[in-house]
């Protein structure tokens, strides 16, 4: 039977036993024996040794740099690591996206500040919202500052705040899209308390749709979600999350993203 590995950092596994036991069940329905993979403390040749026998590799972490290890080394790997990288690092998402799609000015966090207050400081790495921070003067950037010393970006404010669409892409195309809007936050994740409300397809706006064929066109996208907001009356990407969450899924609509990709990556193989 050929095998199959799924790649997670422990602190995410604990979290995700649902889509986990989904993507097992996929894997089995479609001729695989699959095996949970923990990446923690992982060199990248303890990590070959484990998975080089795998038919097909789900990466549910952010550790690009593994993947392209396990990728130089002959093995598949979904996401691409390319995917991986440039939805962890928000300014490469901007460096590689901009000219292909309408996006928000993006610069690195420096000691020199070209946007004028207020503006929007985030970690480059951060996903689900975490860290993002509207700075209002020199008091929140300089707080800003000592609770953030990662590599962090700043961009303008958008013109519509706490309301975003993410359009779930599985195989290249749009799969679904849920609409996710906060009361109380400028932030609109659902994982920090937003609502979300699921929309047709046929109901986006033709620069949306726009919008997500032309990042499915610029990345190998197998299952992802693209992040669309809008400002000044435009359709802009907001960001791209690899590994996307599922539970909007689950709880508003009978999609199951797990079977789907599998059943993708099943059809590329053939």
């Amino acid at each position: 039977m050929k095998k199959a590995y799924i790649l997670y950092k422990k602190a995410d596994a604990r979290k995700n036993g649902v889509l986990i036991n989904k993507y097992f069940g996929a894997l089995e329905a479609g001729g695989f024996r699959p095996s949970l993979v923990l990446l923690d403390g992982l060199l990248p040749e303890e990590l070959l040794t484990l998975v080089s026998d795998g038919e097909l590799i789900i990466n549910r972490s952010r550790e690009s740099g593994l993947m392209r290890f396990l990728e130089e080394n002959g093995l598949r790997v979904s996401n691409p690591s390319v995917v991986n990288e440039t939805a962890n690092d928000k300014y490469l998402t901007w460096e590689r996206l901009h000219s292909a799609v309408p996006m928000l000015d993006t610069y690195p966090l420096t000691e020199s500040v070209p946007l004028p207050f207020p503006f929007v400081a985030k970690p480059a790495g951060g996903h689900g919202g975490d860290g993002v921070t509207l700075v209002r003067n020199e008091a929140d950037l300089a707080a800003y500052r000592a609770s953030h010393r990662e590599k962090s970006v700043i961009q303008p404010v958008a013109s519509e705040v706490g309301r975003d669409m993410r359009v779930y892409v599985i195989g290249g195309r749009p799969e679904a899209a849920m609409l996710r809007e906060s009361k109380t936050d400028f932030r609109s994740n659902f994982s920090l308390g937003g609502t979300a409300k699921f929309i047709p397809l046929d109901e986006l706006r033709e620069d949306e749709k726009a919008l997500v064929e032309a990042v499915c066109a610029a990345l190998p996208l197998d299952y992802a979600g693209v992040d669309v907001m809008r400002d000044r009356g435009r359709a802009i990407l907001n960001e791209i999350e690899d590994p996307v969450g599922a539970r909007m899924l689950y709880v508003y609509t009978g999609i199951d993203p797990a079977k789907k990709h599998i059943d993708h990556l099943i059809s590329k193989e053939n």
